[in-house]
Parts: C-alpha cells; structure tokens; sequence
C-alpha cells in the first residue's frame, strides 16, 4: 500500500497564502516542499507550531492534517519499527486533532488507513530482525555476509593461480537457490558466482563451455534473467572476443529491455557503457556478418 495523495485541503491552505512564515518557507507558491525541504521538516515544524499555541482556528485542522500526512510519510524512509510507532502514535494523534478542528472524515480517511498498514508493517520488521538476530546468534554473520565470506578468498584463490579451488567456491555460491532458501535475498552475490563461471569458461575452456555454464545459470534462475541488470555491462565486457556474440546479444538486448520497462529512454547511460555498448554491437554484426559469408 502507497501513502494516499496530499490531501487537497493542505495543497489549498498552502497556495493560498495562510500559513504561518515559519510553516509557508518550507513549500513553493505552487504546493510543492521547497529545494532541501523534506516532510520530516514540516513534522516537526507543525509540532512546534502547534504547541506554542496561538493557532488561528481557520488553519489549525488543516496544520495537524499537513503534520499527520508528514509524519506518515516520514515513516518510508525509517524502518526502525520503535521509530515507525512514535511517529504513528503522534499521526494518529494529529488525525484526531485534524478531525476535532473542522477537517472532514473523507480528508482522513485514507491516511487512517495507511496508518493501520504502517502500524502492521513496523511489526512485521520488528520479526523479521528477531529472526536477523537469532540467525546471526546461529550462524555468526548475515546471509549476504556468509556467501561474501566465500566469495572473497574464490577471487583470491583465482588471482593466485589456483583455478579448481576457486570454481568450486564460486559454484558453491552459484549453486545456492535464489528463491527458496535462506539466501533468498542475495541473488547478487548468488549471480557473481555464476558471472565468475562462465567468465572462466569462456576464457579457459572457449565457447561451448561458456554456452553450457550459460544455459545452466539461466535455468537455475528460472523465470528471473541471468545475469542481474547490475552486472551485465561488466559481464559483457568480459566475454567480448570470447566467441560468444550471442550470449552478449541476449544481455545487451534485455538489459535495454529492462532499463524501457523502467523508463530510462537513454540508454546506456554512462560513457563506459556506451564504449562496451559499440565493442558489443561490432562484434554482433561480425559475428553476422562472418555467418551470412
């Protein structure tokens, strides 16, 4: 659940002029929050206005509906549930005060609502870091953490020569589930181990040995493509000149794909992206070109 739309009735007392100095620098003439101005800064601003009391009346339903709606929306970017119930605690506090000073039930409505699922999710991440906690206790360290305890002496062991100890510890890592396990939230690390495998195929062994590892990773990722979006220009980069034009096809082709369906028109994006970019292409259309001869 996303937190509702700015009540309109806030948007209305800010663009037109009422509120107080203190309260009006914080928004733009149009009712936007100023440059650097966030709805943490208009939290404690109504707070601090509210309680030094003196409030015109017009204004102060809609000042504790402008505190709520902060106070909700300040909760997003803090998951500590402690944190998230003070700051529900004090909304559902100004909802009532909103509600007591003329604001109508259909202006609050949506944000008692949003209220409820905020005071549910602080619950859910209060489990899940007893869960953390009691994993940690067990295991010593994070599930990211552990499989970054593996991969970090694979990179070393391949830098110092020993190929074979290294792959096993890269496939260890590959071969973990991305779904349905305990590592299920890292198939970032999971995805290095299998970019670590087919680079070394396609460098050591030659095509077919990368095209084999290459299907495997797809298949173990399922439905989900291989490699993640944040590794695909690195991993292209690493099989240019390899033999391999059509593995570099397929992750040029649904990267772009997956950076439309996030609408970035762009793309690439940075310079190096665009050098690995033209290297791909040409080897593509050589690639095709040696085919079609």
């Amino acid at each position: 659940m996303e937190l509702p739309p700015i009540p309109a009735s806030i948007t209305t007392v800010i663009t037109s002029g009422k509120l107080p100095p203190e309260l009006g620098a914080l928004f733009t003439p149009a009712g936007e929050l100023a440059d650097g101005t966030y709805w943490g800064h208009v939290a404690s601003a109504v707070d601090e206005y509210l309680a030094a009391g003196a409030v015109d009346g017009n204004v102060r339903g809609v000042l504790a509906l402008a505190g709520a709606y902060a106070r909700l929306d300040d909760m997003e970017d803090n998951p500590d549930p402690d944190d998230m119930d003070e700051d529900n605690d004090r909304a559902v506090e100004l909802l009532k005060e909103a509600e007591a000073n003329g604001v109508d039930e259909d202006e609050t409505v949506e944000l008692w609502w949003y209220s409820d699922h905020m005071r549910s999710r602080a619950a859910q991440n209060r489990d899940y870091l007893v869960e953390i906690e009691a994993y940690v206790a067990k295991y010593g360290a994070l599930p990211n953490q552990r499989l970054e305890a593996k991969l970090k002496p694979a990179h070393e062991l391949y830098s110092a020569g020993d190929r074979a100890a290294a792959l096993a510890l890269f496939r260890e890592v590959a071969e973990i589930s991305p779904w349905d396990s305990e590592f299920s939230g890292c198939i970032d690390r999971i995805d290095v181990g299998w970019c670590r495998l087919l680079h070394d195929a396609a460098h050591v062994e030659g095509p077919e040995a990368a095209r084999k590892i290459w299907k495997e990773a797809r298949a173990h990722y399922r439905a989900a493509r291989f490699p993640v979006t944040t590794h695909s220009w690195q991993l292209v980069e690493m099989l240019l000149g390899t033999g391999v034009p059509d593995i570099i096809e397929v992750i040029i082709y649904e990267w772009l794909e997956a950076a439309e369906e996030a609408g970035e028109s762009d793309v690439p994006v940075t310079e190096d992206q665009h050098r690995i970019f033209q290297l791909a292409v040409a080897e593509i259309e050589g690639s095709s070109g040696a085919a079609e001869a």
